[in-house]
This record gives C-alpha cells, sequence and structure tokens, in this order.
C-alpha cells in the first residue's frame, strides 16, 4: 500500500516551518548536516512547493467538491474515532452542521491562504479552533505542534466532546495528527493506526517523508 511501511517501520515527525520559508530547529538541523549547495536546494524545495501549494488550491478544492457532490463515497468528513472527525477543510456552511455532530473543537492544518472559516464563527458557535499552519504536499507539523494537538483533541474527548482534524482534503496533515492520537491514546502501532483509519477513509495518503526506516 502507499504510504505503508513493512515491520519494524515508524513514523518520522519533521520539524518543519510555519509557511513562510523561514527555517525553525528542525530546518536549521537539517540544513546544517548538508553543504552550501544542499541548503540552497533545500529552501527552494521550500519556496517552489509552497508556490505550487496555492496555485493549485482552488481547482483541487473545485475537483473535491464535485466529487463529493457525484460521489456518495467521497466523504467530506468521516469519523474515524468517537471523539475524531477527520476530513476536509470546512466552509462556514458546514459550522452548524459540526456543532450538531458534538463538535466542540477543530484542528486547522491548513495555512491562511487555504482557511476558508474565520475563528469568530468557530466562537460564535462555541467551538474552540486550534491553528497549526502546516504547508501542503511533503510537509508534517512540527513535533511540538503535533503533541498540542493531540493534546487537544485529549482535552476534548474527556468532556465527552469531538474534535475536527482537517487540512485542504484531509488525507496528509489532518491524518498525521490523527494517528499520532492514535498511537498514543490508543495504543496502536503506527501500521495498525493507518489500516484502521483507512479502512474508513480509504483516500487517506501519506508521504513518503512522514515515513522512515
Amino acid at each position: 500500500r502507499e504510504g505503508r511501511g513493512g515491520e519494524g517501520r515508524r513514523m518520522r515527525i519533521r520539524e518543519l516551518g510555519d509557511g513562510d520559508g523561514r527555517p525553525v530547529e528542525g530546518e536549521e538541523q537539517e540544513e546544517a548536516w548538508a553543504g552550501g549547495g544542499e541548503v540552497v536546494r533545500l529552501r527552494a524545495k521550500r519556496a517552489l512547493v509552497g508556490a505550487g501549494a496555492r496555485v493549485l488550491f482552488y481547482p483541487t478544492l473545485l475537483y473535491n467538491v464535485l466529487r463529493n457532490q457525484f460521489e456518495a463515497e467521497f466523504r467530506w468528513w468521516d469519523r474515524v474515532d468517537q471523539c475524531i472527525l477527520l476530513g476536509a477543510v470546512p466552509f462556514p456552511s458546514d459550522v452548524p452542521r459540526l456543532k450538531q455532530l458534538g463538535v466542540q473543537g477543530v484542528v486547522t492544518l491548513n495555512e491562511p491562504y487555504e482557511t476558508l472559516v474565520p475563528m469568530s464563527l468557530y466562537q460564535t458557535h462555541g467551538i474552540d479552533h486550534l491553528v497549526i499552519a502546516t504547508r501542503d504536499y511533503l510537509f508534517a507539523p512540527s513535533l511540538e505542534d503535533i503533541c498540542r494537538a493531540i493534546d487537544f483533541i485529549h482535552r476534548n474527548a474527556s468532556q465527552g466532546g469531538t474534535t475536527y482534524v482537517h487540512c485542504k482534503a484531509g488525507r496528509g496533515r489532518s491524518t498525521t495528527i490523527v494517528l499520532c492520537y492514535l498511537i498514543k491514546y490508543r495504543s496502536m502501532t503506527p501500521e495498525a493506526a493507518l489500516d484502521h483509519v483507512r479502512s474508513i477513509r480509504p483516500r487517506v495518503l501519506l508521504a513518503p517523508s512522514q515515513w522512515q526506516v
């Protein structure tokens, strides 16, 4: 399967920037290990991926909306745990429905240009909102941000609430958070957590850089 590792493989959480092109701790370490030419290459790659993600955002969002309308199995969100909904970027019109589904908190993995719901609308509906801006394609949140997110989910769960975890399509960045929650609080292995989530939301897909031998 794509994104699967064999026995003995484990998830690798890379320390990444917040999308502004500046390296943070993990990126600085990665650059420290590289030569001068490699540093330039790494920075150029981050910039190119960021630019490409911006260009592709609305076309791919439209593609996902159309599939959601015409394909019954292409759901906008799925309940992958009793306290977690995993899905795509919500529209303002989705917020009342999320509240009806028991959502007390939302974890947004999108960068600002990908975010369609203002925080004030969540506040109006009594929903806590945690933003962990993470660049699309190839990237993952920092370990510190992952810990913040899964503790946020756990706090909501301890109060009987559901957390909606989303990125643009509900495939990669948001799945990373959900898998980490299942590993920590449901005592799953990375492979078992991924199998579980894929059994409910088959289109989830992790970038290869999130796994290492």
